[in-house]
């Protein structure tokens, strides 16, 4: 039960017995919770079966809550279904491009050594969207006052600026998002990138790269062996991380550009980027680069919103996503000291991110000292071990973690079996399912378990491939428990191949 206001709850507690509810074990109240924070509670016990049951002359007092609840719930059940369907499609490749990335592991430092820095050097997160070329003509200028960090998408227009970004961030396993970089090189950036992507973001020539934590089961497994190499937040886009980077490192300001999450001026992506490029040598006669332009316009549920200025701007549904992450992450750091602004007012408007000329940070003094102290004081973080120790160490882990896949893989055959012996026999089946009791317990207790879940069918393909299995109930347990187990098995074996 959610309740804004716990008075009303204190009220009708006086007038109607409520034992058999608070007797109830699966009751849960919220009371005087945030929207968000009811959320995030509904999250833990599975969003995607959240079902709202109100009564209006109940949520009368409080209309307002109970709308922005449903929203945030909606919007919480729509991540939720692109996250399963994201899972679904990509897998193999997460997979794919973690196994082939494992000795980077070791080789790469962890992008927590530039957190809690608590510099008071203003970063500036350059987007890829059209509004970025308003920017680019003082970046110059801008680098020497503050710490500059560009997503993959933007950064061939800043390098055809002149200017070579303090970071780079690139976290998308895709090989299109890999192609960004193609035939670019920037010596004096610092790479910031996940285990997970495409294995030639790691041959980029920079200064150096650096890895956050891994999103993935695989990563995950070695991080908790190797050391940690710094959590960044994953809104859906690249500037999400971007940004959670920037606020990582203690500072204050955190100004955007170019990240528009619309379309001003019916453009989709600052001029010369590689999604336009694409475009261009994917044309043909019948299929002109502006059908590229149509699609990315109109192809998820166009809407119209406001910019900063208070003109209409074409967005779409995937961008309120993302815009609803700012909004929410913007406020938690402005509770906590740190103000997010943005240097392009023609971007769609979010709540909690203000305007800012960027004339407050070209008349700031240069701060090439406290630029200089900033990567010195990071660079006093980095672990003693040499680059052979550590990676001695990383293949010590490995070895023990293909033994513990191997163990896992004897243990999701033996359930097989005693599935196919008790299908054949059912009067072997209370027997098997003690045995299969066991075997559960075993697995459960692997410490490889949760990196063979990557490529393990989600409850949605699970339930679509039981559609055909017997019917009879003692039968289809068997089967059932046959399908987990061969599902496992099939996992495990594509770790194997790629390792």
């Amino acid at each position: 039960m959610i309740e804004p206001d716990v008075r009303y709850v204190s009220q009708s507690f006086e007038t109607v017995d409520w034992s058999p509810v608070l007797t109830h074990s699966q009751v849960i109240f919220a009371l005087n919770a945030s929207s968000s924070e009811a959320v995030s509670l509904i999250e833990r016990f599975g969003i995607s079966n959240a079902q709202i049951y109100e009564s209006a002359n109940q949520t009368q007092h409080a209309a307002n809550y109970y709308a922005e609840l449903t929203q945030t719930l909606n919007r919480a059940k729509q991540k939720e279904n692109i996250n399963t369907n994201t899972l679904e499609r990509f897998a193999k490749l997460w997979l794919r491009n973690s196994c082939k990335n494992l000795p980077f592991m070791a080789k790469c430092d962890g992008v927590k050594k530039f957190m809690n820095t608590n510099t008071a050097l203003p970063f500036v997160i350059l987007a890829a969207g059209p509004s970025l070329a308003t920017v680019l003509p003082y970046l110059a200028e801008l680098k020497k006052r503050c710490i500059l960090v560009c997503v993959d998408t933007s950064l061939h227009a800043c390098l055809n600026a002149g200017v070579e970004p303090d970071f780079i961030v690139l976290v998308d396993p895709q090989e299109a998002c890999a192609r960004h970089l193609d035939f670019l090189r920037s010596p004096s950036s610092i790479l910031i990138t996940e285990s997970a992507v495409w294995p030639s973001v790691f041959r980029f020539e920079c200064k150096e790269t650096v890895m956050c934590s891994s999103l993935f089961p695989l990563g995950k497994y070695f991080e908790s062996q190797l050391g940690q190499k710094g959590k960044l937040g994953a809104g859906g886009s690249v500037t999400t991380t971007a940004w959670d980077f920037a606020y990582s490192t203690g500072t204050k300001e955190i100004y955007l550009a170019g990240m528009d999450l619309g379309f001003p001026g019916k453009q989709t992506h600052i001029r010369g980027s590689q999604f336009e490029e694409r475009a261009h040598r994917k044309s043909i006669k019948t299929s002109p680069a502006e059908t590229d332009s149509v699609i990315s316009l109109m192809g998820a549920n166009p809407q119209l919103a406001l910019d900063y200025n208070n003109n209409q701007l074409l967005t779409d549904e995937r961008m309120s996503l993302f815009s609803w992450w700012f909004e929410e992450n913007a406020k938690k750091a402005q509770q906590a000291g740190c103000t997010t602004y943005t240097l392009t007012p023609q971007s769609l408007a979010i709540k909690g991110i203000q305007t800012a000329n960027i004339s407050i940070l070209l008349e700031r003094p240069e701060a090439q000292k406290e630029r200089d102290c900033f990567f010195k004081d990071a660079e006093a973080q980095v672990p003693t071990l040499s680059q052979e120790e550590r990676l001695q160490q990383f293949e010590q882990v490995k070895q023990i973690f293909v033994e513990h896949l191997q163990t896992l893989l004897e243990t999701a055959r033996k359930g097989i079996h005693l599935c196919e012996g008790a299908i054949k026999d059912r009067t072997k089946a209370g027997e098997v399912f003690s045995k299969l009791d066991a075997l559960d317990k075993q697995i459960l207790t692997s410490s490889a378990k949760d990196a063979a879940s990557l490529v393990f069918p989600t409850q949605r393909q699970l339930q679509k491939k039981a559609q055909n299995l017997p019917q009879e109930p003692l039968l289809h347990q068997l089967y059932y428990s046959k399908l987990i187990y061969t599902e496992l098995s099939e996992s495990i074996k594509s770790y194997l191949t790629y390792l």
